[in-house]
């Protein structure tokens, strides 16, 4: 044996190493064994899992089945006694298998996940699958809250998104109440499951989407072949409820369609007789089948018992309900009616049943249209026919009874009302007159021909004369309740106006009670009855003013004859006694009165004075000359005279005094101003025998209307000739004045030493109130007048004339023009009893000194030019002669140089006006002048009355006008 080393023997060292190796080999072997287990483990959980794969890409089955088939094979290889297995639809989250302790929950349930979708909408989002091990632990680290309403939520979880393509179509998820329950393998071997299973699902949806759209498609095409081949709304609606609850095994289809009337949602259609009731009536917005006509959209709930939009009392089968679709039937963006689906199955309605369902309204409500437009077409075609019989009924025949029985009898046969009444306007008596009729007992009939209602009498009738629309009224007159067969008074009457484009001829009455049942099939749009009957009362209208224009065809020609006869009588004559005593004589011969008396108003009197009449004794036409008619006393014989005696008055029946009475023999007659041009010229007084003044027709009073007027025009053509006589002689008159006042104004322009003059004078009218002159004074001096009288017209001329030799004669003695002016005014004052006065400006010129003096009498200041192109306004001035006894005036004077100008004017210069009344102006005369001012004065005044007319255009001339110029000689040499 060998010795030992440091301590230690090499038996111990050996067996040490002996141990060691032991050890060594064992724990190789261990884990040599743990590896061979976990790869047998392995292999099975592939095998399980690959079993399971193939069990779910060889499965032909539904999603629903799928669903529980992932559930069963996920038990394989994980802990799925709390498991679900829920798919993506938009926003919403439909759980098809779902297991909580081992215990199968009702599905499918539907979860919204539009607002917050915590971990289920992350997992969606993200396409991530996510390992809770402890709920409590991670809650603050986990991407987003939990949304768990439980009393024993979870501890742990796995969720797997079930991935296909690009979208993440669904959620598997497995839970347990114990923390640390799952592992990492288990979400390794969890997610292989789900991969296979959403190629499974997917694979499933899409058959199951093929196999729906093509039943679907095969549902509307044959919807739309059936339809297609039917002509009743009614009978469309049952069979697509019929072909949709077979197709798609819902428990309830309906068909809604609008009430015209209340707008309300009627039930029309329904798989269900229980249903099927006239007393379901929605109102728009109530509910789901309110809310999509409401909105016009398509409205789902997936979930009737969390919807607060399903009404379920509305619902007779709001006990088996759990998931309703309504589409609103849409025709041009009206909504005609609603197509409602209901399930008892939660969720059932996806994007495949919403698209075929839109598809399938879509065809009804093309069908619908189609229904409607033909319908119209029938409306349109009947109701053509219908116009077309009237207004045959109404062209055809010329007598008015004719027309009148046959618009009442079509208007019962093709409007279907139950009677038709007409009343007639009468425009001379004002009362609507009770004419045709039909529906009425003859004791009805006789009491609607009696009628003569005035306005007033019926509120309903005032309302139709006055606005001239259709009215209904439920007011019922008693003279309406005797209707044939025992029939009840009507409960609402239709008042239609028959009138042309500005007059109504009367009024046509019908009952507004439902129609009968063939005219309620044929007019079935609402308004079409109305509208049938608006046409009826137009044509009526339309037959009406036709036969009014016949008549008053006839009668125009008989007037004219009539009128024909009187013209041609007074056309052969001259004196004005000859005219009115034929018309007197003619009168009652072409209208048949006893009487005719023509008054002449006398302006002058103010009275009416008798011309000639005929029918009246001697005696009446000696008491008519006696007791002449003032205009008071011919007003106090009716109220309604006063309107005879103005320019529009046609005719008045009028009561008569007794005296009036006695000389005409009767007790009413007729009163026709005599007007003319605006003017009343007389009057002519018809006698009238029979009562209520209707002794006379129309026709008649047509004549004596025109009678009346050739009367007027022959009286106002009489004082036409002696004015026209009297304003000739008044012309000579003024002509001759004028040419008096002309020959006062100075011949041509004298010839003043160092200067030049000018002047123009231009009358308003025929004569003029303006003046000027020229007066040589003793001392070689020459006196410069110009005036304006404050009027016009020949009081002005006279005035003026006096005045010219008032200022000539107290000018030639006085060399001061101040002094001048107050001794003319002294003159003017003395001599003088009008209220008329004068504006003076008087100038005298002195040669020697180069200066003028001047005083200014209330006239237009004058204009002194300098030949440097400056410009004086001369403004002093005292008060206008004639205004008061004693006036003051200082004389100025001024050195008027070579090359100076002086214009002196009256106001129609500077005020003459153009069309936009625009005066002319001082700036525009100094303008003028100035554009001459180089030139002599004759050139300087045309410059200036060119320059006026040029200014006033074509405006009248509305003062005079007279212009002097005056300019100062440069020395010659």
């Amino acid at each position: 044996m060998g010795q030992a080393t440091d301590g230690l023997s090499w038996p111990s060292i050996s067996f040490a190493l002996l141990v060691g190796a032991l050890t060594l080999s064992a724990y190789i072997l261990l884990r040599r064994y743990r590896s061979r287990q976990l790869l047998i483990q392995r292999i099975a959980e592939l095998e399980a899992l690959s079993d399971a794969g193939r069990s779910l890409v060889a499965a032909q089955m539904d999603v629903d089945a799928l669903a529980e088939l992932i559930a069963n094979e996920a038990g394989q290889v994980i802990d799925n006694r709390t498991f679900q297995v829920g798919l993506f639809e938009d926003n919403e989250y439909h759980i098809l298998y779902w297991t909580i302790r081992g215990m199968r929950q009702e599905t499918p349930q539907t979860f919204d996940l539009s607002d917050e979708g915590g971990l289920i909408s992350w997992v969606r989002a993200t396409k991530q699958p996510l390992l809770v091990r402890d709920f409590q632990r991670e809650l603050n680290s986990l991407p987003a809250r939990p949304r768990y309403i439980s009393n024993a939520p979870p501890r742990s979880a796995i969720f797997i998104p079930l991935v296909s393509g690009n979208d993440t179509i669904g959620i598997v998820a497995a839970q347990s109440g114990q923390p640390n329950r799952f592992s990492e393998d288990d979400l390794r071997r969890l997610m292989i499951l789900a991969n296979q299973a959403a190629a499974a699902i997917a694979h499933a949806q899409l058959f199951a989407q093929e196999r729906r759209r093509a039943a679907h498609l095969e549902l509307v095409g044959q919807i739309g072949l059936e339809i297609s081949q039917v002509q009743n709304q009614d009978e469309i609606f049952s069979q697509v409820v019929k072909l949709t609850q077979e197709t798609f095994d819902f428990h309830l289809v309906s068909i809604f369609g609008i009430d015209p009337v209340t707008g309300e949602i009627v039930i029309q259609a329904s798989s269900g007789p229980e249903v099927f009731t006239d007393d379901w009536r929605i109102p728009p917005g109530q509910g789901l089948i309110g809310t999509a006509v409401s909105t016009q959209q398509t409205v789902i709930s997936n979930n009737t018992s969390e919807d607060d939009r399903f009404v379920a009392k509305d619902n007779p089968l709001e006990n088996s309900t759990r998931a309703e679709m309504a589409l609103p039937l849409l025709v041009d963006g009206e909504v005609v009616g609603v197509l409602d689906v209901q399930s008892p199955k939660a969720g059932i309605f996806t994007r495949i049943e919403k698209m075929t369902l839109e598809a399938l309204a879509s065809e009804i409500a093309i069908s619908v249209s189609k229904l409607r437009q033909l319908a119209r077409q029938r409306e349109q075609a009947w109701l053509s026919t219908a116009q077309l019989q009237v207004a045959e009924a109404v062209s055809r025949s010329p007598d008015l009874d004719e027309i009148l029985t046959s618009v009442t009898r079509l208007t019962a046969m093709l409007a279907g009302v139950p009677f038709c009444v007409i009343l007639l306007w009468d425009e001379e008596t004002a009362v609507y007159r009770g004419s045709h009729s039909i529906g009425f007992t003859p004791t009805g009939a006789r009491l609607v021909q009696e009628q003569r209602l005035q306005i007033g009498d019926w509120p309903a009738l005032d309302a139709v004369h006055v606005g001239q629309e259709r009215l209904t009224t439920r007011r019922i007159p008693h003279w309406l309740h005797h209707l044939e067969d025992n029939r009840p008074a009507p409960r609402q009457l239709i008042l239609l106006p028959v009138n042309t484009l500005n007059d109504i001829m009367g009024v046509m009455v019908v009952s507004d009670d439902a129609p009968t049942r063939d005219h309620a099939d044929v007019l079935q749009t609402p308004g079409r009855r109305e509208e049938l009957l608006d046409s009826i009362s137009q044509q009526l209208a339309r037959g009406l003013e036709n036969w009014h224009l016949r008549n008053a065809q006839q009668e125009e020609a008989w007037v004219n004859t009539a009128l024909f006869q009187v013209a041609a009588a007074v056309n052969s004559l001259i004196e004005l006694d000859e005219i009115l005593d034929t018309i007197a004589r003619l009168v009652p011969m072409l209208v048949g009165v006893e009487s005719c008396i023509i008054l002449i108003w006398d302006e002058v009197r103010q009275a009416f004075a008798p011309g000639p009449s005929f029918g009246i004794t001697e005696m009446g036409r000696g008491l008519l000359e006696t007791l002449a008619l003032d205009q008071e006393e011919f007003a106090d014989i009716t109220p309604r005279l006063a309107d005879a005696l103005s320019p529009t008055g046609t005719y008045y029946v009028i009561q008569l005094p007794p005296w009036l009475e006695k000389v005409l023999g009767t007790e009413q007659a007729f009163a026709f101003p005599l007007n003319a041009r605006g003017q009343l010229v007389g009057a002519m007084v018809v006698g009238s025998w029979m009562a209520n003044g209707r002794s006379l027709s129309n026709r008649r009073l047509n004549i004596l209307t025109g009678v009346a007027h050739q009367a007027a025009t022959a009286v106002l053509n009489h004082h036409l000739y002696q004015e026209a006589a009297e304003r000739t002689r008044l012309e000579r008159e003024l002509d001759v004045a004028r040419g008096i006042q002309a020959s006062l104004m100075p011949h041509g322009n004298p010839d003043i030493p160092g200067c030049t003059v000018a002047s123009y004078w231009q009358a308003a009218r025929q004569v003029s109130g303006d003046f000027y002159d020229f007066i040589p004074l003793r001392d070689g001096s020459w006196g410069i007048v110009v005036a304006d009288v404050a009027d016009k017209g020949i009081p002005a001329a006279l005035f003026m004339a006096l005045c010219r030799t008032i200022m000539r004669a107290v000018a030639i003695s006085r060399g001061d023009p101040a002094e001048a002016l107050m001794r003319a005014n002294e003159i003017i004052d003395q001599d003088t009893q009008s209220d008329l006065f004068v504006t003076i400006f008087y100038a005298i010129w002195q040669p020697e000194t180069g200066q003028i003096c001047y005083a200014n009498a209330g006239h237009n200041p004058p204009l002194l030019l300098r030949r440097d192109g400056s410009r004086t306004l001369l403004t002093e001035h005292g008060m206008a002669l004639g205004v008061l006894p004693d006036v003051y005036f200082e004389t100025s004077t001024i050195s008027f140089l070579p090359g100076d100008t002086l214009l002196l004017y009256t106001d129609g210069v500077t005020e003459a006006m153009n069309e936009d009344f625009d005066e002319f102006g001082l700036q525009r005369l100094e303008q003028a002048a100035n554009g001459r001012r180089r030139q002599d004065a004759s050139e300087i005044a045309h410059r200036i009355t060119q320059a006026i007319q040029h200014h006033a255009g074509d405006t009248a001339q509305f003062d005079d006008i007279t212009l002097v110029v005056v300019k100062r000689e440069r020395p010659k040499g």
